[in-house]
């Protein structure tokens, strides 16, 4: 191929014609990343999150805060009737202990109602739930039962002497819990029995507790009353013996028992089986004399 000079000046206005922009056409810009507008954007978004998660935050801590309220106010309205800080504590212990002592026993109805076991007994179990019947448990029950018993009224007591729950005022409880904060300080008046009341209350407790048997001794125990008996009894309590109650007696005393499982949350059974087991205790019941 022969060179010819017309020929390279073609060539050199083509090679300049694709590096000039065309006519018209915007010049383009490089935009070089800027690390600051970078750190700019991410500083934006994590205080976006912070900002939302204060706020979440603080609804949380109002709506906490206002069931807390309530809580507290239902408390102290459902205490009101308390004319001092003893009564207090007892609507507390009861509260909490409802599902352990039924309701219903009496001074009068305790076995022995002016021996001075009953007495001791009406003084000093009332302080924390309803009093308790002797028949609730076993005569091998009673001894460990009152010590765990003893040994919550000995601390409530020595806490009350030591001043620990009436300096609780002065350390931001009122504050806290408003009006909860200063009875507090005046719930803890519960009295402890002596070493000598305590045997008397043991005694005492024996002496009247429930007459039990065990599952292999009832009468007919592969019988279908007798199993419904031992499963439905033993949740509260020793398996009492047949021969305690008269046929007479025993639908009185299933009655009972069925409204003290509702009040301790226990299982109730149906009307078959109750119908079932009063009948199976009919059957070998004592005979009245």
């Amino acid at each position: 191929m022969s060179w010819r000079p017309g020929r390279e000046r073609r060539i050199r206005s083509s090679s300049s014609d694709l590096s000039r922009p065309a006519t018209g056409a915007a010049p383009r810009e490089t935009i070089k990343p800027s690390w600051r507008n970078v750190a700019g954007k991410w500083e934006g978004k994590v205080k976006t999150k912070k900002l939302f998660v204060v706020l979440g935050f603080f609804l949380a801590a109002i709506g906490l805060t206002g069931l807390f309220a309530a809580t507290v106010r239902r408390r102290s309205s459902d205490q009101s009737h308390a004319s001092d800080g003893h009564n207090s504590m007892q609507q507390v212990m009861r509260t909490m202990m409802s599902g352990v002592v039924p309701p219903g026993v009496t001074p009068g109805n305790l076995p022995a109602p002016r021996s001075q076991g009953a007495k001791l007994v009406a003084t000093y179990c009332v302080q924390c739930h309803s009093l308790p019947s002797p028949l609730m448990h076993s005569a091998a029950e009673w001894p460990g039962v009152a010590s765990r018993m003893f040994q919550r009224m000995t601390m409530c007591s020595e806490m009350s002497r030591s001043g620990m729950m009436g300096n609780m005022g002065g350390m931001g409880m009122r504050g806290m819990m408003g009006n909860m904060g200063g009875r507090m300080a005046g719930m803890m008046n519960i009295k402890a029995p002596s070493a000598s009341e305590q045997k008397t209350i043991v005694s005492y407790l024996e002496e009247h507790s429930l007459k039990s048997i065990l599952p292999g001794a009832v009468p007919s125990p592969r019988s279908r009353g007798a199993i419904l008996f031992a499963a439905t009894c033993a949740q509260c309590h020793a398996l009492p013996n047949p021969k305690l109650h008269t046929a007479r007696q025993w639908p009185q005393v299933v009655a009972r028992m069925r409204k003290n499982m509702v009040a301790m949350g226990k299982p109730v059974p149906g009307a078959a089986t109750l119908r079932r087991i009063t009948e199976f205790l009919q059957n070998v019941a004592r005979v009245k004399r």
